[in-house]
């Protein structure tokens, strides 16, 4: 009884949900090259998590700033949406509380509910990218599975070496949707090029490369 009664979780669903969302973006995000080490040592675990935003946690109080490590001047903002639908006057809110300094080059918005034709227009007249990626997409890190291969995005010189190794076009490499759970993950763009390497008791090691379209 002891042993099962260590497993139960008394503390809110919400704040579960929250804290296992925002530490799958910032897992996300730490695999996109940025600086998130301060914002994970904030909360690393659950209690400490609960400690910090409470069982009721403000989505306001959840959204942060991080630097790409390779270029200071590269920065995505992350907002987490309340449970109302997104609606123009809320892409209107989100953004008047964005500090940016000129060096924003995305938005990443965290949705829990719907969001209206004109949220969505006023969104794609930003001038920097925008993600919109909902909660329960989060939970769990799809990269983190057991059975999933290694996912290793290509540079502009490798990908042209690849290409110039095979004698291939862009277009003859086998492809991978811009939708695709992966492509989004590492937030990739069209013409980027992804190597995938499976391994394991059945293979020891086989490489394949898909272009994003």
């Amino acid at each position: 009884m002891e042993c099962i009664a260590s497993l139960m979780d008394n503390g809110s669903a919400e704040s579960s949900r929250y804290f296992l969302s925002r530490r799958t973006v910032l897992e996300m995000l730490g695999d996109r090259g940025y600086d998130v080490v301060q914002h994970v040592n904030l909360a690393p675990s659950l209690s400490e998590f609960r400690s910090r935003f409470g069982q009721q946690p403000n989505p306001e109080a959840l959204g942060f700033c991080v630097s790409h490590l390779s270029n200071l001047s590269n920065t995505v903002q992350v907002v987490f949406a309340g449970t109302d639908a997104i609606k123009k006057g809320t892409v209107m809110a989100i953004c008047s509380r964005i500090v940016d300094s000129g060096n924003l080059k995305s938005l990443i918005i965290i949705l829990q509910s719907k969001i209206t034709s004109f949220a969505q227009k006023q969104l794609s007249n930003l001038p920097y990218k925008v993600e919109i990626i909902r909660i329960e997409d989060l939970l769990v890190n799809i990269t983190k599975h057991v059975l999933q291969p290694k996912f290793e995005i290509l540079t502009v010189k490798e990908k042209e070496a690849l290409l110039a190794k095979y004698n291939l076009e862009e277009k003859q490499l086998p492809c991978m949707l811009k939708t695709d759970a992966i492509a989004r993950y590492y937030g990739l763009e069209k013409g980027e090029v992804v190597r995938i390497t499976h391994s394991g008791p059945m293979v020891d090691s086989h490489v394949t490369y898909r272009c994003v379209v």
